[in-house]
Formats: C-alpha cells, structure tokens, sequence
C-alpha cells in the first residue's frame, strides 16, 4: 500500500535538497523581497483611505506578485528534482513567451479576487471601527468604540480568514501544475489542483503550521532567520507536491 510522506520525511528531504544551494536560493529570495516590498509598502498611505481604493491597490500588487509566486514554484520544483535553480529563474514567466504570462495573470486575478473578496468585509468594519477610536473623546468610563461594530468585525475577521484560508489550500498546487502540464488550460488547472489536494488539505495546513516555532525563533532573530527558513520551507511544500503527484500515478496504475 502506498502511504503518503510524513511530514518529517518531507523536511528532511527538503534539508538534502537544499546543502550547497542556499546561496542562490538567498539570492532569489532577496530579488524577490526588492521586487515585491517596495510595492506592498505603496499600500500603507492607502489604508485610511477608503475600503474600494485600498482593496482594489491590494488586488492589483497581489495580481502582479502573481509572477513571482510562480516563479518561486519553478524554482523549488526544480530543487525538488535535483535540478540546479538559477536566479532567473525567479522570472521565467515573464521571458518564456507572452503565452505563460497571461496564464500567469488569469490564474492570478482568481486567487487574488479570492483573497479580495474575503478581505473586504471586516476591512470596511475595521475602517469604520479605527474611524471611530480615533474621533472619540479620551475617557476612562466609555468604551471608545460600538461593541456590536467591534463583534462584527472579530466574526467577519475569523471567517473571511477561515475562508481564505481553504481556497489558498484547494488551489496550493495550481503553479506546480502549471509547469509540469503546460498544456493545460486555465480552467483545468484549478480542477486537477482541487482533485490532487482533496483529502489532503489538514495534512498541508499541519506541515504549514508545524513551521510556526521556526517563524517565531526568526522573528526573535531581527527576521534575518527567514533567509534560512523560507527556502526550507518552500522545499518541503515542493516535496509535498511531489509526493501528491506519485500517490495519484500509483494509484492509476
């Protein structure tokens, strides 16, 4: 019988795959965050602005960061298959013909109006709410917000997040799909990503969370432990692809 890889198998292949590569990997990690956080940072003048203006800034960075995502897919994908990454990589869908770019962008503007869509509810309360902190008299003997707004958006927060949260893991592997069946439409990728991860959703949010005491050590660190973690965790999401893809072939077979 087949049996899927544990989370500990998977990491510690990731840790074999990755010896002599965490400086191009570093490399393109760090493209990436002076690509990327320039741009996210453009957001922060936007958040007292209204609800739309900041949603729609937010839905076109996260179109855009479309590229990179895929690219980091490629990247890691190759590690996984003991192929060597090389930092451009990083930029494949924008210098392997026009064809992959606007795939890229159509795959994109779904997940991205996904996360939108779920965001947008508690970040209207959450502007109403901040807009209400902000005008209220300093008063040790009134509460300086409306307690049912406050109850409205800590529900619309926890399940817009929930939410999010399942279709970012039903659509995980669309971009590793993409590269190993380029063949394929739009529309078919989103249907074999759901059909590969059914059944193996909690097992990816558990590897997701497992990393969680690593994340705080590199929070501790000043964030320099991240240019340690995030290639070790995008290697063992890589391996966990990868383990999907053999489970399905064995069992057709």
């Amino acid at each position: 019988m087949n049996q899927y890889l544990s989370s500990a198998s998977l990491k510690s292949l990731a840790k074999g795959q990755l010896l002599g590569k965490y400086g191009i990997l570093t490399g393109i990690l760090a493209m990436h965050i002076l690509c990327t956080v320039p741009v996210s940072f453009s957001l922060s003048p936007l958040s007292g602005a209204s609800t739309l203006l900041y949603c729609a800034a937010s839905y076109v960075i996260s179109l855009l960061s479309g590229f990179f995502i895929a690219g980091e897919s490629f990247v890691y994908l190759k590690l996984a298959c003991s192929q060597r990454p090389v930092l451009n990589d990083l930029f494949c869908c924008l210098t392997q013909g026009g064809a992959k770019a606007v795939k890229v962008l159509r795959i994109q503007s779904i997940l991205a109006g996904i996360s939108v869509l779920c965001t947008l509810p508690y970040t209207y309360i959450g502007n109403s709410l901040m807009k209400s902190i902000l005008n209220a008299e300093p008063s040790f003997d009134v509460i300086p917000f409306d307690p049912a707004l406050f109850l409205a958006y800590t529900i619309l927060l926890v399940v817009g997040s929930a939410v999010d949260i399942f279709f970012t893991l039903l659509f995980s592997q669309i971009y590793y799909l993409m590269f190993d069946f380029p063949e394929y439409s739009e529309s078919q990728l989103f249907k074999m990503s759901m059909q590969l991860i059914k059944g193996n959703k909690a097992r990816l949010f558990y590897i997701e969370l497992s990393f969680l005491p690593l994340m705080i050590l590199c929070v501790m660190s000043c964030g320099i432990g991240f240019l340690w973690l995030f290639p070790y965790m995008e290697a063992t999401y890589a391996n966990f692809y990868l383990d999907l893809i053999r489970k399905q072939s064995a069992v057709r077979k």
